[in-house]
């Protein structure tokens, strides 16, 4: 959804989180503080990262097949989705570009390459990752970090970067133009 938004930054220019506290909501409460769930990363690292403009690019991946049979009319499709879903970003007055990356396979690493042209990254700044071991798994306030961000190991900056992403993820790279 994040990517999706992003993606069509040129048209959208609102989004909102119905739920934003407590029930299916990025943040929960009690009387014991703010827990934060698995889907609050991915949106506070598109707040914080995603600045600027929002780059064209070709993506290639693997698909899988979906069947929309049994699903709500508003999600019925069928057809073919891709494993890897990105979406990048660029704020060259800053000099930094983000790149926001989901594997969708539930099973399996899968391989980003990044072939930059024009503007190279010097630096990848950092590389974070979110992922469970699956997907019903959550936060609570006994186990608050059960679904929490880790470090992703990062490629070398350049004109070529090989991310290694793994199962049911989502992956921030944070990248300075700068030397």
């Amino acid at each position: 959804f994040v990517n999706t938004l992003l993606r069509n930054s040129d048209r959208v220019r609102i989004g909102c989180l119905a739920q934003l506290v407590n029930v299916i909501a990025p943040l929960v409460t009690n009387e014991k503080g703010v827990l934060r769930q698995s889907i609050y990363y991915p949106y506070a690292w598109a707040l914080r990262y995603a600045r600027g403009r929002v780059l064209d690019l070709r993506v290639e991946s693997e698909t899988y097949p979906i069947s929309g049979a049994g699903l709500q009319p508003d999600f019925a499709r069928n057809g073919d989705v891709p494993f890897v879903d990105l979406v990048a970003t660029i704020d060259e007055p800053a000099g930094q570009a983000a790149v926001l990356m989901l594997n969708r396979d539930l099973d399996g690493e899968r391989e980003v390459v990044l072939e930059w042209q024009d503007i190279v990254p010097a630096r990848v700044l950092s590389c974070e990752t979110i992922t469970g071991p699956d997907l019903k798994a959550f936060n609570t306030f006994e186990e608050p970090r059960r679904v929490a961000p880790q470090a992703l190991a990062p490629p070398a900056a350049g004109s070529r970067m090989s991310f290694k992403l793994p199962p049911r993820s989502y992956t921030v790279a944070q990248l300075s133009l700068k030397t």
